[in-house]
């Protein structure tokens, strides 16, 4: 019983799955979640602007009754993040968002790969994006942690 509150406290009872099966899995965006490509500057990139909405249940409501806080709260990515965002679709496997980000940042596939991963690794843990990883049954999508790609030998 202590242990199984200690993995829910820590976190640590989330699902790891294995390399290969990250590659694999086709990133989709969570569907509360509006944005908008803008242009920051006049010569700059496009860039994501999202809009996530807060917690509507009763504590909730409590809590930005009380702080008076805004229905959403908006975010802007920087240029990479924007572009990986944007191939968050659903369509698009993790393996093609990372060589899309090598060609187009002139990256090495191992960079490419360990700046996606993490960054859809810090997406998801925010609840913005989900992996629809091949083995589910029915094409139900699961969140889960984003393994940084290293693997132990035995």
């Amino acid at each position: 019983m202590i242990s199984y509150l200690k993995e829910r406290v820590t976190g640590s009872a989330r699902r790891k799955i294995p390399r290969a099966q990250v590659i694999a899995a086709r990133p989709i965006r969570n569907p509360s979640v509006t944005w908008d490509r803008a242009v920051r500057g006049e010569d700059g990139p496009s860039l994501a602007l999202l809009r996530i909405p807060r917690r509507r249940d009763r504590w909730g409501d409590v809590v930005a009754r009380l702080f008076k806080l805004p229905d959403h709260r908006k975010v802007e990515l920087d240029e990479i993040g924007s572009d990986v965002w944007e191939m968050c679709d659903g369509v698009s496997s993790v393996e093609a968002i990372t060589k899309a980000i090598s060609t187009k940042y002139q990256l090495n596939r191992r960079q490419s790969e360990t700046s996606v991963t993490a960054y859809l690794r810090q997406l998801a843990e925010r609840r913005l994006v989900a992996l629809r990883v091949s083995g589910d049954a029915g094409g139900t999508t699961r969140s889960a942690t984003v393994s940084s790609g290293k693997q132990k030998r035995a």
